[in-house]
């Protein structure tokens, strides 16, 4: 779908939510106008959440930022080196897989190089690096590589740049992001030929040694103390195929703790950039969450909407907020925010956008006759067929593709 045709079709929800905090302050006093309007932001966080996130990994050079990429997304997204630095100039670049647009990465030069990167950058240093490409577009969240078997050697001189990158954001952008440290190559600390996960107490016993020193130096600083979310131990190395997005190869897979590191981002990252982040890293049980949560919003809405005594005036709008609730859904699966996802559900799941539309007008005009409890009927039909769509359009998008991997 081309861009345009997508700003419209966003244009287009959004009106339909300003449509109805137009309206909260005409609804009846016995409705819960604050809850409504929780229910609105919901909505809105959806909306806003639609843009792919963005994330600033800086660390230390050969601490394994473009293999912590690249295991996130599951497939070969950035180009790893195995022995000189291979990221020049720190900018933002957009990485996409079968035609979506997966995640935008600030993937920066390593902190403390020992000799210039591959590819070619006219500042003098990874800071002013990082520095310009922060001024254009500010991360939803930064991700601080730490190799876990150099922790205790020069850590202090990477958090003196993160710590000065930050104060920076925070100045530039008025943003006071979440910081998550990374420990990387976990698998090298001793015993190193014991794979991970394990159960040796040794190996266990070093890593949650080093996560602890490494909180401890971030925590120590002043400007970083209130950023610092949690350090996550990982293991980010497994081979992909030839090319770029090369898919993951399931038999040579020594991913340890990636999904916990993703939960961890999604747990303190914008509400908007949840749903965002759960589509990137393909977490069906975020998904189903998030879309439940959307589902509950938009019923309760189209049974608000439904409250208007006038018979057949709620019919568009419960049926944007449906088409929007529907799209949305679609698109944490994978799909396309476009009208045409919606077409496609229709036709495969079995029942028609006009069916449907139908419905709904039918309960609204006969329901709203009834004397004294119109309205009233009419909301909770409206209700219950808006939450019924809904769960239609997570089994189809969500819960089959779970089941079907």
């Amino acid at each position: 779908m081309s861009v345009p045709d997508e700003q419209n079709v966003l244009e287009r929800n959004e009106s339909v939510v300003k449509f109805l905090l137009g309206i909260i302050d005409t609804l009846p006093n016995f409705l819960p106008k604050h809850g409504i309007q929780d229910k609105l932001n919901n909505i809105r966080d959806a909306m806003q959440g639609l843009r792919p996130p963005r994330i600033m990994v800086i660390g230390r050079c050969k601490a394994g930022k473009s293999s912590l990429i690249n295991a996130i997304c599951g497939i070969k997204v950035a180009k790893v080196s195995d022995t000189r630095p291979e990221t020049g100039m720190a900018q933002w670049k957009e990485y996409h897989h079968n035609g979506v647009d997966l995640l935008h990465i600030l993937d920066t030069r390593g902190l403390q190089e020992t000799e210039a990167p591959r590819q070619q950058d006219l500042s003098q240093n990874p800071y002013d690096s990082i520095i310009k490409a922060v001024e254009k577009n500010c991360p939803d969240v930064v991700l601080f590589l730490c190799k876990a078997s150099e922790v205790h050697s020069a850590a202090q001189e990477d958090v003196d740049i993160c710590e000065s990158i930050i104060t920076k954001i925070k100045t530039k952008h008025r943003r006071n992001l979440p910081i998550i440290g990374v420990l990387t190559k976990c698998d090298e600390l001793a015993p190193p030929q014991v794979p991970l996960p394990t159960d040796n107490e040794r190996k266990n016993h070093n890593i949650q040694e080093q996560v602890n020193s490494f909180e401890v130096y971030l925590k120590n600083r002043e400007n970083l103390r209130s950023n610092i979310k949690a350090v996550i131990p990982t293991v980010a190395y497994a081979e992909y195929g030839e090319g770029q997005n090369g898919l993951l190869l399931p038999e040579q897979d020594y991913r340890w703790n990636i999904t916990k590191l993703v939960e961890t981002m999604i747990q303190y990252t914008p509400q908007q950039t949840r749903g965002s982040l759960a589509r990137m890293a393909s977490l069906p049980e975020f998904q189903l969450g998030v879309a439940t949560t959307l589902v509950v919003a938009c019923s309760t809405l189209s049974g608000v909407v439904s409250t208007n005594p006038i018979p057949g005036a709620a019919i568009p709008i419960v049926a944007s907020i449906q088409t929007f609730m529907v799209m949305y859904i679609g698109w944490l699966g994978g799909r396309d925010f476009s009208d045409q996802t919606v077409k496609d559900f229709f036709v495969n799941f079995g029942v028609g956008l006009g069916a449907n539309a139908g419905m709904i007008g039918i309960a609204d005009i006969a329901l709203k006759f009834i004397p004294g409890y119109g309205s009233i009927l009419s909301a909770g039909a409206s209700t219950v067929a808006t939450k019924g769509l809904g769960d239609a359009a997570i089994e189809y998008f969500l819960k089959r593709k779970k089941q079907a991997s």
